[in-house]
């Protein structure tokens, strides 16, 4: 019995991950944080690398005055993080990029820097402000010089759940040549740049509570087929389990659109085992918080268009944006089992753009109906997740495709919701989800086909 339950265990269902159209991949790319021309080390299990480029315009002493300047900055950020617990950056620094000239006959600097990040939570956001050092560097008499400042960005401490998002801002510097000060360099950063370095999940992770199903209520799995909210089961005994991060693509068969998902998170996941027949189905069960996402597809074939789309729960309107999950898992003759998930939440867009131009529609754009997707997975690997999906080719209907409803609420100058609804709408979408335990690497047989961008766009 004690292997059976421990087969269970390891077969987390997914769950919202589920996120069909949610956009392109937000994943960070891999940086060194220290000298460019360093290789970059592996992340910590459990965090990932930031890192963003960015261009100013710094005001260096006369005779150069102001030249561009490249900054690129690079961190250690934590992937999930429990509230009221301090958030910590590490390895963070900034390569100053600096042209030929701008330092006039000085050979050697040394000094600092400042730089402010900006933490935001929802709609509240604050400054961080970041002391940096820079060591001792030659300036070379041709080409280009960089300048490395690293140091130690406080902690950041949140108590309610949701998404930290760290912004970078504009540094400045002051340096020494030959013990003498030079004039403090100003920057100003150039417009229309994402200065978004990264975000970190903040979440409750709370304990499981044990929780009894109608007793008599369980179904032994059979030949057919079934709903997950088919199956009950009863006399269940809970078992916690960690954090899952979630990654996935989807297709809108409308638009003729591919999409990445946006990483996402699901914790309080609890694998509920009937003791007594382990051979019978369980309940998972868990929380998901899902990152607005952004979309860039082609409408109507040729037209170039945008948009943020978050997924939000039945209860949205009391202010929720946790999407609670509730699924079961089938035991399979092999030993691993087949997940049933069904998930049901509202699309809402946001930031739409139409050929470049912005189109107003408003702060309650959202589907007319909940999204209802019935995901499938088979042969869970144990701990470690695996794969859930839709497939044409499921014997079963309910798990083939997912239909897009109607947009309501579009709309502030004038109604959008036949124009939104005729471009996405409808059935026949596709949406697949690999599930694994935070910290533990990506293996292929817990990623969805495709859900890694091509090498160019990483």
């Amino acid at each position: 019995m004690g292997q059976r339950i421990h087969r269970a265990f390891g077969r987390v269902p997914v769950l919202a991950g589920v996120i069909l159209l949610a956009g392109v991949n937000g994943a960070l790319s891999s940086s060194a944080a220290t000298d460019p021309a360093t290789p970059p080390a592996p992340p910590l299990q459990g965090s990932t690398s930031a890192h963003r480029s960015l261009v100013n315009t710094c005001a260096f002493p006369d005779p150069a005055g102001e030249r561009p300047v490249t900054v690129d900055v690079r961190a250690t950020l934590p992937k999930v993080v429990q509230t009221g617990k301090p958030v910590q950056v590490k390895d963070f620094a900034l390569t100053f990029t600096i042209g030929e000239g701008a330092f006039g006959t000085v050979t050697e600097v040394v000094g600092g820097a400042t730089f402010e990040l900006t933490a935001a939570n929802g709609d509240k956001k604050t400054p961080i402000p970041v002391s940096l050092t820079i060591p001792a560097t030659k300036v070379p008499t041709t080409g280009e010089l960089k300048l490395v400042a690293s140091g130690k960005v406080p902690d950041i401490l949140l108590n309610v759940p949701g998404e930290l998002r760290l912004s970078t801002g504009v540094p400045s510097l002051a340096l020494t040549a030959a013990e003498t000060p030079l004039k403090p360099i100003t920057c100003t950063q150039a417009p229309d740049q994402d200065t978004l370095l990264g975000s970190v999940a903040l979440l409750s992770l709370g304990k499981p509570k044990p929780q009894t199903g109608e007793p008599g209520a369980q179904k032994k799995p059979g030949a057919g087929t079934r709903a997950a909210d088919d199956v009950q089961a009863g006399g269940l005994f809970p078992i916690a389990l960690q954090p899952f991060e979630l990654q996935g693509t989807s297709t809108v068969t409308k638009l003729g659109a591919f999409a990445r998902l946006k990483p996402a998170f699901m914790v309080n996941a609890v694998w509920e085992v009937d003791l007594e027949n382990t051979e019978g189905p369980g309940k998972i069960t868990g929380s998901v918080i899902m990152p607005p996402s952004q979309l860039a597809f082609l409408g109507f074939g040729f037209v170039p268009i945008s948009a943020t789309m978050e997924l939000l729960p039945l209860d949205h309107a009391t202010g929720n944006r946790i999407i609670d999950v509730d699924g079961v898992s089938i035991p399979e003759p092999e030993g691993s089992s087949t997940v049933l998930t069904p998930l049901k939440v509202y699309g809402k867009l946001t930031g739409v753009t139409i050929n470049g131009v912005r189109l107003d529609v408003g702060d309650h754009c959202l589907t007319a109906e909940p999204i209802a997707i019935n995901l499938r997975g088979e042969k869970y690997g144990m701990f470690t997740g695996g794969v859930v999906r839709t497939d044409p080719n499921w014997t079963d209907p309910a798990y083939r495709d997912f239909t897009l409803p109607a947009f309501s609420g579009c709309g502030v100058k004038e109604d959008l919701d036949s124009l939104l609804t005729g471009m996405a709408s409808g059935p026949g979408n596709q949406a697949c989800v690999g599930i694994n335990q935070v910290g533990l690497p990506w293996d292929p047989e817990r990623k969805c086909p495709n859900v890694d961008p091509p090498v160019a766009r990483r």
